[in-house]
């Protein structure tokens, strides 16, 4: 069996909690549409047949602006010394930018492997998801990437659809919920 300490960083309100709560199968992180409400880490666990992943729910990755935001960052910072690998979580309906390219350079400096989850595409047509997913493949070098909707009833994360080799999307991107 395989087993691994996994970060789970993106910035707020992209669906990090929602995303471990679904990997974990109940309900293990608390989720809102009020940003910062993961304020320390959180711990959940996916098994598979094969695997088991101790996921860490993070608070969201921000440059410090307050004292509440420094300690938030300290505790993101001091979580990426114990992981095997991080699952970067991007929002589909939202324009990748500055603060995800922020976050990307960090993830992608840690010298672990990085998976990019592209959340929240239920309800997106799959053009749109094709432009995300070609977007957030230029943030580094990532080991897959997997567009999800951590709210479907199926599971959210599936074979990928893109590895970083092929640097192209998938020319049968679907959506995984109705």
């Amino acid at each position: 069996m395989k087993s691994g300490f996994v970060a789970v960083a993106g910035r707020p309100n992209v669906g990090k909690s929602t995303l471990v709560n679904a990997l974990s199968g109940g309900k293990v992180a608390i989720v809102s549409d009020k940003p910062q409400t993961t304020r320390q880490r959180i711990m959940g666990i996916a098994n598979g047949d094969d695997y088991q992943l101790v996921l860490a729910d993070l608070p969201c990755f921000q440059r410090p602006r307050d004292p509440l935001t420094e300690r938030m960052q300290k505790t993101v910072d001091r979580s990426f010394e114990e992981v095997d690998a991080v699952l970067f979580v991007l929002s589909a309906r939202e324009r990748i930018g500055a603060g995800d390219r922020f976050i990307a350079e960090r993830v992608f400096a840690l010298g672990t492997p990085v998976v990019i989850a592209l959340n929240k595409v239920d309800r997106l047509k799959p053009g749109h998801i094709a432009s995300q997913m070609q977007t957030a493949s230029q943030l580094g070098d990532f080991h897959a990437l997997h567009p999800v909707s951590a709210l479907c009833t199926t599971p959210p994360i599936g074979a990928p659809i893109w590895r970083s080799s092929t640097r192209s999307p998938s020319s049968s991107v679907k959506r995984r919920c109705n």
